[in-house]
């Protein structure tokens, strides 16, 4: 590969190919960093399935799930796939998670039942946050929501419209007679865009369905803005500090207050100790002391548009 020369103090250049860097890079301009964030599951919910031989379970059982031994027959052996809840293995009354699908007998009549839950099971898996998945959690049918751990601390965009491609497909799940089609896409729950929504509807009946997913693929892609930006803090409270709290503002708008049990801390050297190894607190990017008595976080563009996309964003430390 040829040698590529950058001329100081000359503008808009630009490299196009591969860079091989032998030492430190120090950057002492503004960085920018576009990236997509990429999820994909499959989504498994059948309802509780009770069958005596694996033909009755599609052949599979499926992993994750909770199998209840109702009635077991002797010969029937489920230790392989067998990781045991409760009971003893190959015996009546034995709850079990399986671990895999083929059982080492199931030939002999046992009587298995499934607890017909929701089964997440993630390929991959880089967003950059925690996610679970959650069925009909405001109630009725035939939806499953996907909630962030932003989602929880009351923010917003954190599956921006705007930036958010969604994708599943129509499927016939396993036990359904009829074609149901699925549609993913963010909505909003107390916020703008802060959660995913996997609606279940039912072709022919025109109706929402539960028990309708069957290793049912879902593939999320977040477009991500990751280049850097500090946002100041100040301290509200003389140490020592207890009951270590943030409270996250708007245009001096409270959006949401973090609270931890952080106790005993007596300068600003233990603070920013303390606010890089806290759980809470560290998700949201890199504390240091700004010199002046206050509190500098250097977090995405991303991270700071879900506290506050349009405005400033500040935060103040207090003693709860």
């Amino acid at each position: 590969m040829a040698t590529k020369y950058i001329v100081n103090n000359v503008s808009g250049q630009t490299i196009t190919g591969d860079i091989t860097i032998n030492g430190n890079l120090v950057v002492t301009g503004t960085s920018t960093s576009n990236d997509v964030g990429v999820y994909r599951a499959l989504l498994t919910q059948t309802g509780s399935i009770t069958g005596t031989a694996l033909s009755d379970f599609n052949y599979g059982l499926i992993i994750g799930e909770t199998y209840t031994i109702d009635t077991y027959v002797a010969g029937d052996d489920f230790s392989n796939i067998a990781n045991v809840v409760s009971g003893n293995t190959n015996e009546t009354g034995c709850e079990f998670i399986a671990t895999g699908e083929t059982p080492i007998n199931y030939s002999n009549g046992s009587t298995l039942i499934s607890n017909g839950g929701l089964i997440v099971d993630v390929l991959e898996d880089t967003l950059g946050f925690e996610t679970y998945w959650v069925q009909t959690p405001f109630g009725g049918s035939g939806y499953y929501v996907m909630i962030s751990e932003y989602t929880e601390m009351g923010l917003s965009n954190i599956f921006s419209r705007t930036k958010t491609d969604a994708k599943t497909q129509v499927t016939l799940p396993y036990g359904q007679f009829s074609y149901v089609n699925l549609q993913v896409s963010p909505i909003s729950f107390m916020g703008k865009d802060n959660i995913m929504n996997l609606n279940v509807f039912d072709v022919d009946f025109r109706e929402s369905i539960d028990d309708a997913l069957y290793y049912t693929p879902v593939e999320i892609k977040l477009n991500k803005d990751l280049s850097p930006i500090i946002v100041n803090g100040t301290i509200e409270s003389s140490y020592p500090i207890n009951n270590l709290s943030m409270g996250f503002y708007c245009d001096g708008n409270n959006i949401t207050t973090i609270y931890t049990d952080v106790d005993n801390i007596g300068n600003v050297t233990e603070l920013i100790e303390a606010l890089n190894n806290t759980l809470d607190f560290n998700i949201l990017g890199t504390y240091s002391d700004d010199g002046n008595g206050g509190i500098l976080l250097t977090m995405t563009t991303d991270t700071k548009n879900y506290f506050c996309q349009d405005g400033t964003l500040t935060f103040e430390i207090f003693n709860d």
